[in-house]
């Protein structure tokens, strides 16, 4: 069997035309060399493939040769485990990293940047110019050449594929202060989905429902508001559990006290702990110099409200257990433990019993977070509440798209009532909000509720595969608004996207701005 050699030697004391000697055992039986580094007392080379049985033939005639001490085939050199050392260390830091040529292609990037910036199938936007998503590259390229060599240049508020960041550039030197490179870094600063503080009241007179079902849930969480033990909401997707958390917390007597929220779903494992405990100062390359508070910190005397709990790694899960027994925290990094006094609401969409019994959540944790327990049900288990979410959305949007809607076609009702919602009331209201910013009339017809599972039949915009009906069925829906828009920022507006998104998502497609209502 032929496979790549790795091979280490080493020796005590330097022997004369060593090297010469190894290389013509090389050359006799026609190993070719791919790589060969020479050092003190020890030599490295790496080998073409050989057979095995050649192999223990160069072996012996090698360890015959005076001077070699050893001989060892090795996984990795020296330098390769360094750089899978490096990568790693990059991979789990939670920002993103770019690694830059002088010219602006990108020769590394971290998990983070390839997942989270630009969005990328792992790592296989190598080779590709940073231009491509940074248009202010050149900008910030100027800005370094001209600031103090030493301090990297920040740029606040960069939108990068809808998102807005903290962009750091720096040099890359080497020993010799050689420039090698530049390197990138991406800091998210807009955590809206990420961590949240909510200072606006929402109360359970802002939740819709007159459903037996739904005024049961509603009793509970009053009634469960009073008390300060865990509650556990559970629910589908799109019932409504953080409209939920946040009606309780100001219930509650830490009303006048922070509400955290945090999705367990939406933030990578690395930058959860962290959000979660908090870090030290020095912790993290590029963190923040004083350090972080994490969320039990922040949130002192208030409520914390874990969404998807059920996503949260085992590890964090232990972690989490025991912060929560002991009502005390501890920074990543460090060794102080800080006393917290908050109100623990988690919700999950997931059948928490199937994953305690699949061992995928932790039991013990499980009884600490679920004393009480509230069911949002799914909208088809109380149909009899779509009448008035009809009315309450109508009502919302209208007014945000300017509409004079004062009514709904009867058939339009029943396509409502008849229909499932697997994506609930989250669901209902897109498709509410679909209808009036289509409208033309004051009057909802049942042709503009457009259900998911009509989209394609009923538009005729059906492709050859899944990626191409998604896009054409795009296309339609931005070229209908830019038709019933003064401007591209009032169909992003009401398309509720970006400017930037939309004029990209319109070059993609090839739509032209002379579509305007007004132009």
């Amino acid at each position: 069997m032929k496979i790549d050699r790795k091979v280490k030697l080493t020796f005590k004391e330097d022997v004369p035309h060593l090297t010469y000697r190894t290389l013509s055992v090389l050359y006799k039986y026609d190993a070719p060399i791919i790589w060969m580094e020479v050092f003190a007392f020890v030599c490295y080379i790496n080998l073409h493939p050989i057979e095995d049985d050649v192999w223990e033939k160069i072996k012996e005639e090698l360890l015959e040769i005076e001077g070699w001490e050893s001989l060892e085939e090795i996984d990795l050199f020296p330098f390769e485990e360094k750089e899978t050392e490096l990568n790693n260390v990059l991979d789990i830091i939670p920002y993103g990293v770019t690694i830059l040529s002088q010219k602006g292609d990108i020769k590394y990037v971290n998990d983070y940047a390839a997942e989270w910036v630009f969005h990328s199938e792992g790592k296989d936007i190598t080779g590709i110019n940073i231009r491509k998503y940074i248009e202010e590259y050149d900008i910030l390229l100027s800005s370094l050449k001209t600031g103090n060599s030493r301090k990297p240049i920040v740029k606040e508020n960069m939108e990068i594929g809808n998102q807005l960041y903290q962009v750091n550039l720096q040099y890359i030197r080497n020993s010799e202060n050689v420039l090698t490179g530049y390197l990138a870094s991406f800091y998210d600063i807009d955590n809206s989905s990420v961590l949240s503080r909510y200072d606006n009241p929402i109360t359970f007179d802002d939740i819709i429902g007159e459903s037996n079902k739904m005024i049961d849930a509603i009793n509970q969480g009053k009634l469960y508001s009073k008390s300060d033990s865990p509650i556990l909401i559970t629910g589908e997707s799109g019932t409504g559990k953080e409209l939920f958390a946040r009606a309780i917390h100001n219930e509650s007597k830490r009303k006048d006290k922070p509400f955290i929220a945090i999705n367990c779903a939406a933030i990578p494992e690395q930058l959860l702990e962290s959000e979660l405990f908090g870090y030290e100062p020095g912790t993290f390359t590029g963190g923040n110099k004083d350090g972080k508070a994490g969320i039990f910190e922040v949130a002192n005397k208030g409520t914390i409200f874990l969404d998807e709990i059920g996503e949260m790694p085992q590890h964090l899960q232990a972690k989490l257990l025991r912060v929560l027994q002991e009502k005390k925290v501890r920074r990543i990094g460090g060794s102080k433990e800080v006393r917290f006094d908050v109100r623990l609401l988690s919700a999950t969409n997931q059948n928490i019993d199937e994953m305690v019994r699949s061992k995928e959540f932790r039991l013990d944790l499980l009884f600490r977070i679920n004393i009480f327990n509230i069911r949002i049900p799914p909208l088809r288990e109380r149909k009899e509440d779509i009448p008035i979410l009809i009315e309450h959305f109508i009502g919302i949007h209208s007014e945000r798209y300017n509409k004079n809607i004062v009514s709904i076609e009867q058939s339009a009702v029943r396509k409502l009532i008849n229909y499932n919602w697997p994506g609930n009331v989250r669901e209902f209201q897109n498709v509410l909000e679909r209808a009036i910013a289509l409208s033309i009339g004051k009057e909802i017809s049942e042709k503009e509720i457009i259900l998911n599972y009509t989209i394609f039949p009923e538009s005729g915009i059906v492709g050859h595969s899944l990626t191409e009906a998604v896009e054409n069925y795009e296309k339609k829906i931005i070229t209908e608004s830019l038709k019933t828009s003064n401007s591209i920022r009032g169909a992003a507006r009401n398309l509720g996207v970006t400017h930037t998104l939309l004029i990209n998502r319109m070059k993609k497609y090839g739509i032209n701005k002379d579509i305007l209502k007004y132009y």
